[in-house]
């Protein structure tokens, strides 16, 4: 029996039962797009309502990640709020988000994730989503490739998110496709830790020592194609 937790014996016996990745599942933003931004901006939007300091450092260091009920629990600090309060908010945060990314197109791709696409689609690989987003389908319809995708699992298919399993095990199970041959992208350490602890082979994508746990990591996918990635993944773990 393979422990969940031992990343390097579970990619060895991926790659010895069956080396042919049948599914791939991906991060939403930092991998397909980078929204971050825009969170940014609607969190600060709502922040110079409520009169709460905020900048961009204090976004960037302590709330990426974290889902929208953590994060704002994050903004107000020690500030007590009731559930019904804390929903008005959230509502406010994700219109002015959603009013953000109106203009949002197939040029917010992030490099390489088009080409990714199109060879994935060609070689019958089944694509899914694994985001903890809440506008995932959206997001997605925005930027054009919905099409692309055999189901998508976000914010609200799931009630426990990265790093827990949970949302990658259920994508897998809708594509019908076990978590060994399932390939999860992602640019979190959270996402990875997610990945990992379902059994799946996880493609980290950014900062070596952010996302270290990873199978492989690749500071980006600009250039980068399927069969590059299945020779990469082979050679880590042989």
């Amino acid at each position: 029996m393979v422990k969940i937790g031992d990343r390097h014996q579970i990619a060895m016996v991926i790659l010895e039962r069956d080396p042919q990745i049948a599914a791939v599942i991906f991060d939403l933003d930092g991998v397909i797009t980078d929204t971050v931004y825009f969170h940014y901006l609607s969190w600060q939007r709502l922040a110079d309502e409520e009169q709460i300091p905020f900048d961009k450092l204090t976004h960037d260091g302590g709330m990426l990640g974290l889902n929208r009920e953590d994060a704002l629990c994050y903004l107000l600090g020690d500030r007590q709020i009731d559930s019904i309060q804390q929903q008005v908010l959230l509502k406010r945060k994700n219109d002015y988000y959603l009013e953000s990314i109106d203009k949002l197109n197939n040029d917010h791709l992030l490099p390489g994730i088009g080409n990714l696409l199109v060879q994935l689609h060609a070689a019958g690989v089944k694509i899914a989503l694994g985001s903890s987003s809440k506008n995932a389908e959206l997001v997605l319809k925005r930027l054009g490739i919905e099409h692309f995708f055999n189901f998508m699992a976000d914010g609200h298919s799931v009630p426990h998110l990265k790093p827990a399993p949970d949302i990658f095990l259920y994508a897998a199970t809708s594509i019908a496709i076990e978590p060994r041959r399932c390939l999860v992208i992602e640019d979190a350490p959270a996402g990875v830790a997610a990945g990992l602890a379902a059994g799946m082979w996880v493609l980290g994508v950014g900062p070596f020592d952010r996302l270290a746990q990873a199978d492989l990591v690749l500071p980006t996918l600009a250039g980068v194609g399927w069969t590059d990635i299945l020779a990469k993944l082979k050679y880590c773990v042989s």
